[in-house]
């Protein structure tokens, strides 16, 4: 679902009991055999095949490449028979490719997006609200260009990096307020632009969905209503909508920069706010999840890359270039792609924020064995609040007078006692080190980033507010 093109190969249990050097040699080899070994994730991979005898393995892995790296890009995945893998003279198929891998990325029609522009243009307070638009810099800072230069709010969802954090017009994550002063909404890959149970547009606001899929056709149900729906990518549909506002917007200076002072006080109001909770943050006791933001921000380059995992409030994180933020992912999944990121930017910095109970999902061990064995020092940031955070949100918003929510400790909620999690890290060899105190959690950050530049992974158990994500 977030859009990460992967390939996963895994074997399987071989098919037959005699006959090739691969067939069935253990007892496991018949009671782990399932009758489709890829349902368990096909529902979440774009294609999956099992190689069979006799196929050209490159065009077959190339195939799988090509899927993977074309809009809306994602994961594919492969199983490999024993007897195929063992066989003798494998046809390896073509032995050059001269083009990038991949489809070329759909283009937005002309038509539909002059309509989209004279939506907008006829709209007094427009929004848009983006979520997988970081996937290319051209896009990053396109959208930056088309909202400072016509005067168009932006605000993002949870696991976003639409625009850089220092832009005028970033309004930060999408409130119900915000659709109460929006007239025309424009959602710019975004599979959840908002909850409808709890808010949404109003009912005469106008309603524009652009991207690669804009009815994101793998999601089973997904109601959003729409006025225009334009297939095409961010980096394509952006830099023409803003090309075309130009001429539609040239006669409306006078509104665009009345907006634009609306907006940047919307804006003000925003940071005042944000700045009052961290002045009150940085003596909180246990530490509040703004303030692990705060001091990441501090210590972090500009290119960091942080892996977010409800570990600390978007909101907080300054992030002003592409590529930096690596969200929406389940349970489980951030430390693991903080790994992949580090490989594929052995440069870049990277930090990996979770909750206590999602860093068990990760299955810690296993991931600080690979950062040690791979040499990809890596700071992981514990938001520990020794419970599960969202068993307890799913429990009493669902039922908020029941038996679970008027207990003095929630079933299959509590964490306590709290394990030392900074100590799993150290059977590595690692850093780690607990931070209860805020007053002294910027410079445990230092020392934790200071191990991490030493070629060392690191953890930071920090010890916060319950319930504070």
């Amino acid at each position: 679902r977030g859009r990460i093109p992967i390939l996963l190969a895994a074997g399987r249990t071989p098919l037959t009991e005699t006959g090739h050097a691969g067939s069935r040699d253990i007892g496991i080899h018949w009671s782990q055999e399932t009758f489709d070994q890829a349902s368990m994730l096909r529902d979440y991979v774009k294609w999956d095949y099992e190689l069979r005898a006799g196929q050209p393995v490159g065009t077959i892995v190339g195939r799988a490449l090509d899927i993977a790296m074309t809009e809306p890009k994602g994961p594919v995945y492969m199983t490999l028979p024993r007897e195929v893998l063992g066989g003798e003279n494998l046809d390896a198929g073509p032995k050059r490719r001269d083009r990038a891998l991949g489809a070329t990325p759909p283009a937005p029609s002309l038509d539909a997006v002059e309509r989209a522009a004279d939506m907008i243009a006829a709209a007094t307070r427009p929004l848009i609200i983006g979520g997988y638009a970081d996937g290319s810099a051209e896009a990053f800072f396109a959208l930056a260009d088309l909202a400072e230069t016509h005067a168009i709010a932006v605000a993002q969802v949870m696991g976003g990096s639409t625009l850089p954090s220092s832009s005028p017009m970033n309004l930060g994550m999408v409130s119900p307020e915000l659709f109460d002063w929006a007239d025309c909404i424009i959602v710019l890959e975004a599979p959840v632009p908002w909850i409808p149970k709890t808010a949404g547009p109003k009912p005469d606001a106008k309603q524009i969905h652009i991207g690669s899929d804009p009815l994101f056709s793998t999601y089973p149900h997904r109601g959003y209503e729409m006025d225009l729906s334009i297939t095409g990518t961010a980096e394509q549909t952006v830099p023409l909508l803003n090309e075309i506002l130009a001429t539609k917007l040239g006669k409306k200076s006078d509104a665009v920069e009345k907006r634009r002072a609306e907006i940047l006080d919307m804006r003000q109001k925003t940071e005042d706010a944000r700045a009052k909770i961290l002045s009150q943050a940085q003596s909180s006791t246990p530490i509040h999840p703004g303030w692990i933001a705060k001091c990441i921000n501090d210590v972090k380059s500009a290119d960091t890359i942080i892996a977010n995992e409800l570990g600390v409030p978007g909101a907080f994180l300054d992030l002003d270039q592409p590529g930096c933020l690596l969200g929406g992912g389940g349970l489980g999944s951030s430390i693991g792609a903080g790994l992949g990121a580090k490989l594929g930017a052995p440069d870049r910095q990277v930090i990996t924020t979770v909750g206590d109970g999602s860093y068990m999902f990760n299955v810690p061990t296993a991931c600080h064995f690979v950062a040690r064995a791979e040499n990809l020092p890596t700071l992981t940031i514990i938001n520990n609040n020794s419970e599960w955070y969202a068993v307890r949100r799913a429990t009493t918003v669902m039922y908020p007078e029941g038996r679970a929510a008027k207990s003095n400790t929630l079933p299959v909620v509590n964490l306590a006692p709290s394990p030392n999690y900074e100590k799993i890290v150290e059977s590595v060899d690692g850093y780690g080190e607990k931070v209860e105190d805020p007053a002294k959690l910027p410079a445990a950050m230092e020392r934790a980033m200071q191990a991490v530049e030493d070629g060392n992974p690191a953890v930071l158990n920090v010890v916060t507010q319950a319930g504070g994500r």
